[in-house]
């Protein structure tokens, strides 16, 4: 008999009380760490990425600014940094466990745990956004 697989929920942190899971991974480069949660920084936008979206595209419509993150971000995955983490991930949800992964984007649509999620699957990896 093989052992159920797990799967990867992802959210945003207004939701993580409600999410029934194993484990949450917060992927913020916030270090302001929820009660229960694991920090991953590892899964979040690098600094450069991070601060860009700060100071030059917050303000902005997302069709202005949300193709060049998407590039940069997906690249960014391929960094061992962020490979260790995955397989960190791939690992846990392979013996079963589901893992929330939240960050404070309220919009997945335009969130890079959204494009986490879109690696994973690539990889077997079943993964749903909480609604």
């Amino acid at each position: 008999m093989q052992p159920t697989a797990g799967h990867v929920i992802t959210a945003p942190v207004s939701l993580v009380k409600k999410i029934n899971c194993d484990e949450v991974w917060q992927i913020t480069r916030s270090d302001k760490v929820l009660p229960g949660t694991v920090w991953v920084p590892e899964l979040a936008p690098g600094w450069d990425l991070f601060n860009r979206y700060l100071h030059e595209w917050k303000e902005l419509p997302p069709n202005k600014w949300w193709p060049l993150y998407k590039d940069i971000f997906v690249r960014e995955l391929q960094l061992e940094e962020k490979l260790g983490a995955m397989r960190r991930l791939w690992s846990s949800v392979n013996s079963g466990k589901v893992i929330a992964l939240v960050c404070f984007c309220p919009n997945e649509a335009y969130c890079h745990r959204t494009l986490v999620a879109d690696f994973l699957g690539k990889y077997g990896i079943k993964t749903k956004e909480y609604k």
